[in-house]
């Protein structure tokens, strides 16, 4: 099986690097990125924080999700990875339907629970794991959770938006604004970015490049990261040998 990519790589630690110390942090199914920057994050520069990875065996609540969404809406929650079939760049997914809701190209699975989350979460961070025009839209085609609602209140709405991380870059997020470019990972032009994605966005001069593992944090993935993925991604894990 393949080993992860360097853009692969380089996105873990990115989305690791949006934990801080002391925060609550979840990810939810078929993220298995996410699941291994949280337990990064917890073995690196953020010990002291509560980390939650859907699937694995340390998942704490019971009756499937509604303690985990209880404890969302409480606003205690400060950290979700959250991903789409389309995002755009107010920070709109779509899990719903490519193409028209009610004569679709394509049905998506749905949203499970992502509205919820998007609206309570103090920190939505987004992820693709593939950068591609199709998956980085203009405009998504159905709204399953809004990345941007004015007409909300912070106490209606404490939840936001934060970023976008992909194998290729870091976009911060802070609509109604155009996305900003952050960081492009090693090897990634301007050029190439722009090219693979379908919304516009803001480009400093001299951007800055997205730092890559050092040599301890790097051990720490492809160790008892990699061991504790086994349990709940265990193809994804199988992926985690040193080039």
């Amino acid at each position: 099986m393949n080993s992860l990519t360097p853009g692969e790589e380089i996105m873990i630690g990115a989305l690791a690097r949006q934990v801080k110390d002391g925060d609550w942090a979840a990810c939810g199914t078929l993220s298995p990125m996410p699941a291994a920057a949280l337990w990064l994050a917890r073995l690196t520069h953020a010990p002291r924080a509560e980390v939650f990875v859907a699937g694995s065996p340390d998942w704490p609540f019971e009756g499937e999700w509604q303690e985990f969404f209880d404890l969302a809406q409480t606003g205690r929650l400060n950290v979700f990875f959250l991903s789409g079939a389309q995002i755009d760049g107010q920070g709109n997914i779509n899990l719903m339907a490519i193409g028209p809701y009610d004569r679709p190209k394509v049905r998506l699975p749905g949203g499970a629970g992502s509205a919820i989350l998007a609206y309570v979460v103090e920190r939505v961070v987004l992820f693709k794991t593939d950068h591609v025009p199709r998956g980085l839209v203009e405009a998504v085609d159905t709204v399953t959770a809004p990345g941007y609602t004015p007409e909300l209140s912070p106490r209606q709405r404490p939840g936001r938006i934060t970023g976008l991380i992909t194998p290729k870059c870091v976009f911060n997020f802070s609509p109604p604004a155009l996305p900003h470019l952050s960081s492009l990972h090693p090897g990634v032009s301007l050029k190439e970015v722009r090219a693979a994605t379908g919304f516009r966005f803001e480009a400093p001069a001299g951007l800055p490049e997205t730092p890559a593992l050092d040599v301890p944090t790097r051990s720490l993935l492809y160790g008892p990261v990699r061991e504790k993925l086994a349990q709940a991604y265990p193809q994804f894990a199988a992926r985690l040998h040193i080039r």
